[in-house]
Order: structure tokens, then C-alpha cells, then sequence
């Protein structure tokens, strides 16, 4: 069998029990709970008093309630939606992906010749990896990421089967998760090519969300350096009020530093995964098969925003921007693929025959 079973007491199978992997978001449920009390109650509601320490015009409090909840909603909807989704496994469902990924018929779809070549560009640490030629040639490979320096196609021992190109293996879920970025604790689930986007868009949602209640509760904060005529009043809701004001700033700082990381992987066509074990790797090997295989998935800002977040009505909203996540298409073509020349020449009309066939994978 190539995916192991559950053991008792797994919600996957994986490492972690029901009650450790749902500990974590359990915990962010409780953190949204408290903030969302304490700033409805002792900041939102007393504004709607004429004795409270704020009297605005109904309008602007009607709009900051408005943009609130909003905002919370799309934070609890990508919350709810990064923990469901799918992050993407390697797909075994038909005859034709089993044979692919299963049975390792991938190997055997590329030519000796082309199979040669892609192992001495992986060998070839020196490899001028600008050259249009290696550039058309890499990027109509299936499959470009390989083991070692040898050039060996990545299998998994666990699940038993070929691994896609950005493809690991959590030793958390116990699967192989396509584009894996990271296991995150916070929504028990792997973060992946499913839920990618998802997991970005809860980033963004819950900065804007502290940097809103931050701006909208600073006078709350103020009025609570009063001279204490109250010490319940003081220890109620002041104390509340300012522990949930820090709380926030912090989280609005760390969010926010922390989506503009992922935003420069996502231009930048990285994962976590690449840029920490990849391309700072002390390995000179490892690096180097890691810009071997940045070649076929890397196409400019623009387009590995757009791979990502898809088209521009969608970018705001939880919705996957389309594909399978193996980067892998049926797009090679032998033939072609020998007649782009071995030095780059930018005249020839074998490259033009190449080019005319778009033979790079989106």
C-alpha cells in the first residue's frame, strides 16, 4: 500500500493526536474570542452611550462596526478554510497518475538522450544556467528536481511512491504535500499548493484586523490613564482594554512582517521549504540543484504572483487559483526538445521552432 494507515487516536496519520493537533487552533479560537469581547464591550458599545468616553457621529461608529466585523469575517473564513483544505497530496486517484507517480513511468517518458543531458547539467556545478538553451530545455522537462548530484528521480520511501517537482514529505501529516511550504501548528495542516493562498490571505486578514482594532481602540487606551475614580472600573475593563491594545500591536507587527516574507517568496517563486534548505544550504551540490529547478517554475514577479493568487477578482478571496501542483504537463516533445541548439542562438530556427511551441510549463 502506498499511504499508511491510521493509528488509534490519529486525526491523520501522522505524529500528532486529535487533542495536540487541534491544541493550537483552539487556542487562536479563544485569543479572537477574548479580543472580540473586549472590544465590543468596553470599546465599541460604551461609544454608543452619551456617558460613554467617546460620543462620535453614528455614522463613524456604524462604519467602524461595519469594517470590523468585515474584516473578522474574511479572518475567520480563511481561518476555517486553511485548517479544511486540501494542501495538496500527490495525485494517485487515476490509472494514468499511478503509473505516472506510482510506477515511475515518468522516468521512462523522457528520452536517453535528454535524460543524459539533465543529469550532467545537475553534475556541472558550473552550469550557465542564463543560457536560453538550458532555460527552453529545463523548463520542458516533467520533471526537473532529482536526488543528489547523481540525478536520480526523487522517491519517497514512506508513501511509496515518485515525488512531483516542489513535492516533500511531512514527517508531521506523514504525506508528501505538493509545494510544501511549511507544517503550521496554528491550523493544524500542512501549508501546500491547495492552500497556499488561503493561508497568505489569513496573514493579511488578521494584520489588518489588529491594525484596526490598534487605530480604532487608541482613544479607549487613552481614556484609560485617567485619574482611577473606580478601581473595579479600573480592573474590569481598563486592564482588559490595554492588554488586548498591546496584544495587538505586537500581533499587527508580527503579521505584517510576516506576510511581506511570504509575499517575497511568493514573487521571489520560493517556499519556505527552498529558501531554507535549499538555497541557503551550506551544500554547493544542493544549491546548485536548487537553481536547476528554480529555472522551470521561476517566470518573473508578475507571473509567480499571478500563479499564486490568480486573476485580479480573486486576489482578496480564498479562492485556489487553479492547477494540480506537480508542475508537471505533458508538454514535452522529444524532437522539439533536441533541435533547440547546445549554445544559445538567438537567430536560429530550430529556437524559433522551440519558442513556437511554448514548450515552458505554466
Amino acid at each position: 500500500s502506498h499511504q499508511r494507515t491510521k493509528r488509534k487516536g490519529e486525526c491523520w496519520p501522522g505524529r500528532f493526536t486529535m487533542m495536540q493537533a487541534w491544541m493550537y487552533p483552539f487556542l487562536v479560537m479563544i485569543l479572537i474570542v477574548a479580543v472580540y469581547g473586549v472590544y465590543l464591550v468596553d470599546n465599541l458599545l460604551p461609544q454608543l452611550s452619551s456617558a460613554g468616553f467617546y460620543s462620535p457621529d453614528m455614522a463613524e461608529i456604524y462604519i467602524i462596526m461595519a469594517v470590523f466585523h468585515v474584516l473578522l469575517a474574511m479572518l475567520l473564513l480563511c481561518f476555517t478554510l486553511a485548517i479544511v483544505k486540501d494542501p495538496g497530496y500527490v495525485p494517485l486517484d487515476s490509472e494514468e497518475e499511478k503509473r505516472r507517480w506510482l510506477h515511475g513511468e515518468i522516468s521512462k517518458r523522457i528520452p536517453e538522450k535528454e535524460e543524459s543531458k539533465m543529469r550532467s547539467i545537475i553534475k556541472n556545478i558550473q552550469a550557465n544556467l542564463s543560457e536560453l538553451s538550458i532555460i527552453r530545455f529545463l523548463s520542458g522537462m516533467p520533471v526537473v528536481e532529482r536526488k543528489k548530484k547523481f540525478g536520480n528521480h526523487r522517491h519517497c520511501s514512506t508513501c511509496n511512491h515518485f515525488k512531483p517537482d516542489r513535492t516533500h514529505h511531512c514527517r508531521i501529516c506523514d504525506k508528501c504535500i505538493l509545494r510544501m511550504d511549511h507544517h503550521c501548528p496554528w491550523i493544524a495542516n500542512c501549508v501546500g499548493y491547495g492552500n497556499y493562498k488561503t493561508f497568505l490571505l489569513l496573514l493579511m486578514y488578521a494584520a489588518l484586523t489588529c491594525l484596526f482594532i490598534v487605530g480604532s481602540m487608541f482613544r479607549r487606551v487613552i481614556h484609560a490613564f485617567r485619574p482611577m475614580n473606580n478601581r473595579n472600573t479600573f480592573l474590569t475593563q481598563d486592564i482588559p482594554v490595554l492588554i488586548v491594545f498591546l496584544i495587538c500591536l505586537f500581533l499587527s507587527v508580527a503579521l505584517t512582517t510576516f506576510f511581506l516574507f511570504h509575499m517575497n517568496l511568493v514573487l521571489s517563486a520560493m517556499t519556505t521549504i527552498e529558501l531554507r534548505e535549499k538555497k541557503n544550504h551550506v551544500d554547493d551540490f544542493v544549491q546548485h540543484r536548487f537553481r536547476v529547478a528554480h529555472v522551470k517554475y521561476d517566470k518573473g514577479p508578475w507571473k509567480n504572483f499571478l500563479h499564486v493568487f490568480g486573476p485580479w477578482y480573486t486576489w482578496l478571496l480564498p479562492i485556489h487559483a487553479g492547477g494540480d501542483g506537480t508542475y508537471y504537463k505533458d508538454t514535452y516533445d522529444p524532437v522539439d526538445m533536441q533541435s533547440v541548439p547546445d549554445e544559445e542562438d538567438p537567430d536560429s530556427s530550430d529556437l524559433k521552432v522551440a519558442e513556437s511551441k511554448q514548450l515552458y510549463v505554466e
